[in-house]
């Protein structure tokens, strides 16, 4: 049983993923689930603040003692910029002091055929400082099959993970591959996930210690992109 804190945002991140677990079988309960073999799943989106933790043990004692399966984003450190990744620091921390199971997922931009971050760049948007800023993205199937895999004991319940792709992109990059995935959205579709502020503290991630710790390979970005194309432009019509 996976329990959540509060139900994540309709259309969020952690909304999406919970619903692609809950499409691959597993399932997805309120806080006051039976919580034997339980794993409680928090993953605050950038709009809001991040959970207190504390206060939810506290509330529910009923839950009794799940397995932690905390997500946050890149960028999280306790010096960052933006307020709500110096929470997720915080959140990370109470975490770890909750002396519960804990596994930590710190992702990068989540790219997808219905993902905020894609769409957006299919509307052919304008680009700040021209694009330049580079990342490292991860396909959002790429991340529900490293959830899959923790949830099924297939990797050690143990640490913090950055998972994101292996290959560096540019949003200048990213663009013209997004638009060639369908007919253009119309400007304003999808959403910066996450904010462009955030975006901006993203530092280059290394892939690799995520993939070996899960046991998976992943296909390059550009791979995976060719077979969004037409579903995106099916959805698009």
């Amino acid at each position: 049983m996976i329990l959540t804190p509060a139900p994540p945002r309709p259309g969020s991140a952690g909304d999406r993923l919970l619903q692609a677990l809950a499409r691959r079988g597993h399932a997805v309960g309120g806080a006051t689930a039976p919580a034997a073999g339980a794993t409680l799943f928090v993953c605050p989106a950038p709009e809001e603040p991040a959970p207190d933790l504390r206060a939810w043990r506290a509330a529910h004692a009923q839950a009794g003692e799940p397995r932690l399966l905390l997500v946050t984003r890149l960028g999280t450190h306790p010096d960052a910029l933006q307020p709500r990744l110096r929470e997720c620091w915080t959140l990370e921390e109470d975490a770890r002091r909750a002396g519960l199971p804990l596994l930590v997922l710190r992702l990068g931009p989540l790219l997808g055929p219905d993902s905020p971050l894609w769409r957006r760049l299919r509307s052919d948007p304008a680009l700040p400082r021209g694009g330049t800023k580079l990342l490292n993205p991860v396909a959002e199937s790429d991340v529900v099959e490293t959830l899959e895999r923790a949830l099924a004991g297939r990797a050690d319940w143990s640490g913090w993970w950055e998972v994101a792709g292996p290959g560096t992109w540019s949003l200048a990059e990213l663009a013209p591959l997004a638009r060639g995935a369908g007919p253009a959205l119309p400007a304003g579709s999808g959403a910066w996930e996450p904010p462009l502020a955030e975006l901006e503290e993203h530092r280059l991630a290394e892939a690799g210690p995520w993939l070996e710790h899960f046991g998976m390979s992943v296909r390059p970005l550009e791979e995976a992109a060719r077979e969004w194309a037409p579903a995106s432009a099916g959805r698009a019509a």
